[in-house]
């Protein structure tokens, strides 16, 4: 029996084209799968987009956030007015401070914040925020002055016209401690 090498043709290219049927089913899985990632992948990029924006808000906020815009209570009536204030570094690294130093100062209390008058007449502004406890003053930074300057002062359950507490200077690359007593001035 000879076999015809047409027929022979015929027979390998059924086949060939059976193998090619389950090769396409392959290959039209592995795309539905494909399709299938890419949705999942953009789905997660999404969900990322998103906590970045809603971190760059809370950053924003964060940032936005200073003592202008924190809702505080006024200080006390009994702490608005003029105090003569005494300041002793007890710390410092700066130059221009050495422990010891005293300073003599007129502080002038207001609703929101305070003003220090030093010896010379030169000012210096500072935002308040009373927690019930303590005030804590921040500096106003001027073009003239660029020093950073916190205080803090802590309050006695009644304030009988004397008020302790510490100061910090940061200047330049230094940073100086006082500590702070303040005495109400009779008027």
């Amino acid at each position: 029996m000879k076999f015809h090498p047409l027929i022979l043709f015929l027979f390998g290219l059924c086949f060939i084209s059976c193998d090619n049927l389950k090769k396409d089913d392959q290959l039209k899985e592995r795309e539905m799968n494909l399709l299938k990632r890419e949705k999942e992948f953009a789905a997660k990029k999404q969900d990322y987009e998103t906590l970045k924006v809603l971190r760059d808000s809370l950053e924003n906020a964060a940032e936005s956030t200073s003592l202008d815009s924190i809702i505080t209570n006024p200080i006390p009536d009994d702490v608005i007015g003029k105090w003569n204030g005494k300041m002793i570094c007890t710390e410092s690294t700066c130059p221009e401070n050495v422990i010891g130093d005293q300073r003599n100062d007129i502080w002038i209390f207001s609703k929101q914040n305070l003003t220090i008058i030093n010896k010379s007449g030169g000012e210096r502004s500072y935002k308040a925020k009373f927690t019930g406890s303590e005030i804590k003053l921040n500096s106003e930074n001027t073009t003239s002055n660029l020093n950073k300057s916190e205080i803090t002062l802590q309050f006695p359950n009644e304030t009988i016209g004397r008020i302790k507490g510490n100061r910090e200077l940061i200047g330049t690359n230094c940073i100086s401690k006082f500590s702070v007593e303040l005495e109400k001035i009779k008027e």
